[in-house]
């Protein structure tokens, strides 16, 4: 367990490194950054050089300092268009953003035990890829059909509209029995593509250990998705009004 914790710990501070390049990239100079995060320049370029790994606390401290300079919520909200829909496509083909919200999700779900990531097939694969290396965990997609003929496969189906159903599947095996799974989506609006990912930990013998989003409408989902009581539902933007 010790190892584990020290596994993700320096996961962490590689993370953070990964993210204070991305905003670097951005066009920030080495002394703005340096006044911004409160840390010399000169140890900054060696970061991102990576000649240096930053300790954690110093990692904690970069953390934070980007957290000033850089609004995650704020850069998703920004692309939220008048009728409350995201360009969530556009969100999570940033290399910054998808760097941000692992290091918000690590941080949020920490002390967590994660083996497995599921993640509907939507434009949240992205994020679940970047979550999958954050979490040095395995990443299990589940599909709208079956790819492998002959293959055995576990489903979950909910009822969108009347007559329109939609299935998902997972290979079976692909969730072990017990094993703790952070479910990921880039939206939860509905909670029936929710309640199906709940449905398919469940049929695996598997464990709900959270879900990790990027939008959340209201709170009309959670009665939909029926998840257990203790299961933690983290999001980067939450939107007050639900729809549909």
């Amino acid at each position: 367990m010790v190892g584990r914790d020290r596994l993700r710990e320096l996961r962490f501070r590689m993370l953070v490194v990964e993210a204070l390049r991305a905003v670097k990239a951005e066009g920030y100079s080495y002394r703005a950054l340096a006044r911004a995060l409160g840390v010399n320049h000169t140890l900054l370029a060696r970061y991102v050089a990576g000649s240096l790994l930053p300790s954690l606390e110093q990692a904690r401290k970069i953390w934070a300092g980007i957290r000033g300079v850089v609004d995650l919520e704020g850069r998703i909200r920004g692309l939220l268009e008048r009728d409350g829909v995201v360009d969530l496509g556009e969100a999570l083909s940033s290399p910054l953003n998808l760097r941000l919200a692992s290091l918000e999700f690590l941080e949020r779900f920490e002390g967590a035990s994660v083996a497995k990531i599921l993640v509907p097939e939507t434009s949240g694969i992205s994020l679940a890829t970047a979550l999958a290396l954050a979490f040095d965990a395995e990443l299990v997609v589940a599909r709208r059909r079956k790819t492998v003929p002959g293959r055995r496969y576990v489903e979950a189906s909910v009822t969108m509209a009347p007559n329109i159903i939609r299935i998902f599947y997972i290979p079976e095996g692909a969730l072990a029995e017990r094993e703790p799974v952070l479910v990921v989506d880039d939206l939860i609006q509905s909670g029936l593509t929710l309640e199906a990912m709940r449905r398919l930990v469940e049929a695996s013998g598997a464990r709900l250990a959270g879900v990790a989003a990027v939008v959340v409408y209201g709170g009309r989902w959670r009665e939909r998705a029926r998840l257990p009581p203790d299961v933690r539902v983290e999001a980067i933007v939450e939107v007050g009004h639900a729809q549909g």
